[in-house]
């Protein structure tokens, strides 16, 4: 073999090693941007170079569910291609098959039939019902709520015991503001919330002393999740794996504080 030849095989050969060695470790998520403070906007932000690479944040999106997210898929060497809809349109994506994983989710019986969860979550949600100050029931649950009109975020999942919960108006919200204006107006007998998320939300406006909580009706975890695909399974071990990570060397408590 010529010299000329010689040097053309090494050259081929750590092209390919670097291809299959070196290549970037890609995934692509979804959230939505009015979830505080698990996801939201960030002040004056601007679109996002994709993908974002470990060490890297967001210079659109912030909040604590975030930061959990990109810490233990960075750790884990990946870097994340971000979008952001309004829910609706992530769980559309996900189930389409144009980005790997969503969050944060709920946990219930109709997703888990499709979607992946790995053990690890990335926030907590309390369930509760928001409702004017001078609302007047004897609370027993959900069960003695007939009839009342209350309005619920379009496309958030508030458990099995609100998805059985047939006796009463549902009213799809699309924004948290919108929910309490309506409430205020009494367009609404009561605001089904997330307590951290909508308790954050009313902190944003002069509205807040209007509105009572009653007793929580249940409370989960919520999770990235993903198709029940191969890649997907492979991808939520990682994050696992990365979540005992970040719990291990400080990180998470890093995230925790910050958001308190």
């Amino acid at each position: 073999m010529s010299i000329k030849k010689l040097v053309l095989c090494i050259i081929v050969l750590f092209s390919g090693y670097s291809l299959v060695f070196g290549a970037e470790k890609i995934i692509s998520v979804a959230t939505l941007a009015d979830y505080p403070p698990y996801c939201f906007l960030k002040e004056n932000h601007k679109a996002d170079k994709n993908p974002i690479q470990p060490g890297m944040d967001s210079t659109k999106l912030q909040g604590f569910s975030w930061d959990v997210l990109r810490e233990c898929f960075h750790i884990m060497g990946y870097s994340i291609k971000l979008e952001i809809h309004p829910w609706a349109r992530v769980e559309k994506k996900v189930k389409r098959k144009q980005v790997d994983l969503i969050f944060p989710a709920v946990l219930n019986k109709e997703r888990e039939k499709i979607f992946y969860f790995p053990q690890e979550t990335v926030d907590n949600a309390i369930f509760l019902i928001y409702v004017l100050k001078d609302f007047s029931i004897k609370w027993e649950g959900l069960k003695n709520l007939k009839n009342l009109r209350l309005g619920a975020m379009r496309g958030w999942s508030y458990g099995d015991k609100w998805n059985d919960c047939n006796h009463v108006k549902k009213v799809n919200i699309d924004k948290i503001i919108h929910g309490f204006r309506m409430l205020k107006n009494k367009r609404l007998d009561g605001f089904v919330g997330y307590e951290i998320n909508f308790d954050y939300a009313l902190k944003q406006t002069n509205m807040k002393s209007l509105f009572k909580k009653l007793p929580s009706f249940d409370s989960t975890s919520e999770y990235v999740i993903g198709l029940k695909t191969k890649r997907v399974h492979q991808l939520l071990k990682d994050y696992d794996l990365g979540k005992k990570k970040i719990i291990e060397n400080g990180k998470y408590d890093q995230i925790i504080n910050k958001w308190k």
